[in-house]
């Protein structure tokens, strides 16, 4: 049996995830898969594969990107998501920001540098016409942490998953203020060098079989239960996110949209010049 350590954040685009895993179908190639939540995001999924704790991981793109562009020993295998991530914008409830202008100029809760909350912030602000030269930013790891922060008022705004953080928008925690959806497609899946050289054979009949789930539950008349029941989402709340997700259908590479990606990370000096999208992707042979 090959071991594949296998890493996401815990929200629900990795469903197909979660029911390839259960299905055992992996096993049956003498493949036993080990998941692991990675609730501090994209800059942590990152460090794993580079440090070999992963061997596949489910990134953001520009997280992927820009983890690659600086040194990270990992490579895009393919998209995993087409559609576009819609970030809330959330400040304090009982703060007096109450639009999105009152946040210009305010500390950002981030769960590290270079993660999404992080990169978002930044494209968010540059697209306001803000001054983004002198952001404040608080690292405050995950989810939690951003609760802890704005708990005890040591930052203003936080960007996330829009539907991932409803739940506290709902139970009044949390006031959006605003959203902004990112300039690319929002996911894709990473290999760590190591891996593909050690594991080829398990990595693509996993990524194989990946593409054959997602493919069964985009049309499966359960998933909007199977999402409610696993990632505890009222169903409806997940019926309106289904209705602008588009998971990927096949193991895909759009050099297209990764070099929208460069432009939009160079225009905010997050990526060095000479980053090619030759630089980020691993070889399709699946």
């Amino acid at each position: 049996m090959v071991e594949l350590k296998i890493g996401g954040v815990p929200e629900h685009f990795n469903m197909p995830w979660q029911l390839l895993l259960a299905s055992g179908i992996l096993e049956k190639s003498r493949i036993t898969p080990h998941w692991a939540d990675y609730h501090g995001g994209t800059g942590l999924l990152a460090q794993a594969l580079h440090d070999g704790d992963l061997d596949i991981g489910i990134l953001l793109t520009e997280g992927a990107v820009q983890g690659i562009d600086k040194g990270k020993t990992f490579k895009i295998f393919s998209f995993y998501v087409d559609s576009s991530l819609t970030w809330g914008i959330h400040v304090p409830v009982n703060s007096d920001f109450k639009t999105v202008a009152d946040i210009e100029g305010k500390r950002y809760a981030i769960s590290r540098y270079g993660s999404g909350s992080h990169l978002m912030a930044i494209i968010d602000a540059k697209a306001r016409g803000w001054f983004t030269e002198d952001m404040k930013f608080e690292v405050i790891d995950n989810l939690a942490g951003a609760r802890e922060s704005f708990k005890y008022g040591d930052s203003d705004v936080f960007f996330w998953e829009k539907f991932t953080t409803k739940s506290l928008v709902d139970n009044g925690e949390f006031r959006r203020v605003g959203e902004r959806k990112t300039p690319f497609s929002c996911f894709v899946i990473c290999v760590s060098d190591k891996a593909f050289h050690e594991k080829k054979e398990a990595v693509l009949t996993t990524i194989n079989a990946l593409f054959q789930q997602v493919n069964q539950f985009i049309t499966s008349a359960d998933k909007v239960k199977l999402i409610s029941d696993f990632y505890h989402l009222k169903p409806e709340d997940v019926e309106a996110w289904l209705k602008d997700v588009n998971w990927t259908p096949r193991p895909h590479l759009n050099p297209a949209m990764l070099q929208t990606t460069i432009d939009t990370l160079r225009v905010l000096n997050l990526v060095s010049e000479n980053l090619k999208v030759d630089h980020l992707v691993g070889p399709m042979e699946v």
